[in-house]
């Protein structure tokens, strides 16, 4: 209770202690003023003892409570301090400290083909699309195993059936239309003293099982301690398992939070959930300039994708940042960010993976434009080196991924996405100048363009839907891989 509502509290109870009847005598109710003064009548009853008016008023005098004394007064004023102080305990203890809150992601899909997104190069050498790279890798793939995303997770329809691995398909469509349930996510937050917040984030994903077993499963994405030190909360210092710090899609990464349905192709590159340090501020008036800057077990690509450790592998640590600017009216901002540090799955620390890039928001009333542009390199495994089957880190030269998207809130229930995007990279695995040659090799040169609807019926729900048109350039043969995909959203 507040010091002024104690005050008064106590000021009312001393009023009453000093003066009984004092409320009423002091202040007659209306009705009290307006009624007519009657003669008293005599008591019939009454028998005269022959006492005098002076003698009555004597007795009536005697009857008349005594006033409390000072000692009665303070353990008055004592039992009334305890008995605020236990109302206030109580009113303590009702505020929930932990507050809970997710979302149920579920849709429908159709996908071209038989929903996989790469084919393999075959033939002879003078018979292939990429001659080049004919006895130097096993096995040559063309395309974007990721293309035919489904959902917010970038889960493809299906994976394909490719020689020399054995990947875990979530999904394994076949290319045949299907309902899903994408993802049932469970979000807890609690109060760590005054200047810090607990998160802990948990999806668990609906799939079918294989063989008599349950092929549901679940991930952590986030578990972290974010501490605010200063008291005007424009730093925070975070701990555990959390958001990257590269680029801006890691913001909407989730389907809850996400205009549309799926991720871009840059995605798998920024909107992993590392483990390690991280820190974030804004600095000078009206927050102009962003900083982030974060020391992690790994980089921040997606654990479902050839580079990612959740526990490291090596010694080194990756460290990686984000700097930007925004205008004065808060509706532009343009940053830069990168990161650098060994690579993902190697048991040393010599080989450097990195990535640097650039993004752009605006805003305006219902209309945001969003794009990013990342480089990347990782030199995989080396001539001379001696690698394990679980240690065998994948070799990256991303030449550009980039996208740019537009979203727009036509109604306030109603809204358009329009994305245009492409992604030029070599991922391999192995050696190509090793005796024996390498692996394998994933040659992508693709384009996307996706469209989308956005109907928001009320706050807790989310209907929407999307078509993707994969494309390919650059000597690729055209792949049927275009994507229709639905998403229900229900937030609570």
């Amino acid at each position: 209770m507040r010091p002024v509502a104690r005050a008064g509290a106590l000021a009312c109870f001393l009023v009453s202690a000093w003066v009984p009847g004092a409320a009423t005598a002091a202040n007659p109710t209306p009705a009290q003023e307006a009624a007519p003064r009657l003669p008293e009548r005599a008591d019939p009853s009454a028998v005269d003892d022959g006492a005098t008016e002076d003698e009555d008023e004597d007795a009536s005098l005697g009857e008349i409570e005594p006033a409390p004394s000072v000692v009665d007064l303070a353990d008055r004023m004592a039992d009334l301090e305890r008995r605020l102080a236990d109302s206030e305990a109580a009113a303590v203890q009702r505020r929930p400290l932990v507050t809970v809150s997710g979302y149920i992601d579920g849709g429908f899909f159709v996908t071209q083909g038989n929903g996989n997104g790469v084919v393999q190069d075959l033939g002879p050498a003078e018979d292939r699309r990429f001659p080049q790279y004919a006895g130097k890798y096993a096995w040559v793939f063309l395309g974007d195993l990721l293309s035919t995303a489904v959902n917010s997770r970038g889960e493809p329809a299906d994976l394909g059936n490719l020689p020399g691995v054995n990947r875990h398909d979530t999904i394994r469509s076949g290319g045949t239309p299907s309902f899903i349930v994408n993802e049932v996510n469970l979000t807890t937050q609690a109060p760590v003293g005054s200047q810090a917040l607990a998160t802990a984030s948990i999806n668990y994903l609906p799939r079918s099982g294989t063989e008599f077993s349950l092929g549901d499963t679940f991930d952590v994405d986030i578990a972290q301690l974010e501490w605010m030190p200063s008291v005007s909360r424009r730093w925070s210092v975070f701990v555990g398992k959390m958001d990257s710090v590269l680029g801006i899609e890691y913001r909407e990464r989730k389907a809850r939070d996400r205009f549309g349905i799926t991720p871009s192709l840059t995605a798998r590159y920024t909107v992993g959930n590392p483990i390690g340090l991280k820190v974030r501020g804004k600095l000078g008036q009206d927050d102009w300039l962003v900083v982030a800057l974060a020391l992690t077990n790994g980089s921040m690509t997606t654990e479902t994708f050839h580079f990612y450790d959740e526990v490291d592998s090596n010694a080194g640590k990756t460290a990686s940042g984000r700097l930007a600017v925004r205008a004065p009216s808060g509706l532009i901002e343009i940053g830069v960010s990168g990161s650098y540090g060994p690579q993902d799955h190697a048991r040393d620390s010599r080989g450097a993976m990195w990535f640097a890039g650039a993004d752009l928001q605006v805003h305006h009333l219902g209309f945001d434009l969003k794009g990013q542009y990342l480089l990347g390199r990782a030199p995989g495994e080396e001539p001379n080196g001696v690698y394990s089957p679980d240690h065998r880190p994948y070799g990256l030269r991303l030449n550009a991924a980039a996208y740019l998207e537009a979203n727009l809130m036509i109604l306030p229930y109603l809204g358009l996405l329009g994305r245009g995007e492409l992604r030029d990279a070599l991922v391999w695995l192995g050696n190509p100048s090793s005796l024996g040659g390498a692996d394998r090799l994933y040659v992508t040169k693709v384009w996307r363009a996706t469209a989308g609807l956005r109907i928001v019926p009320s706050e807790h729900m989310a209907l929407k839907a999307e078509y993707l048109r994969n494309g390919e350039y650059g000597g690729l043969p055209n792949i049927r891989n275009d994507v229709f995909v639905s998403s229900l959203v229900l937030s609570y």
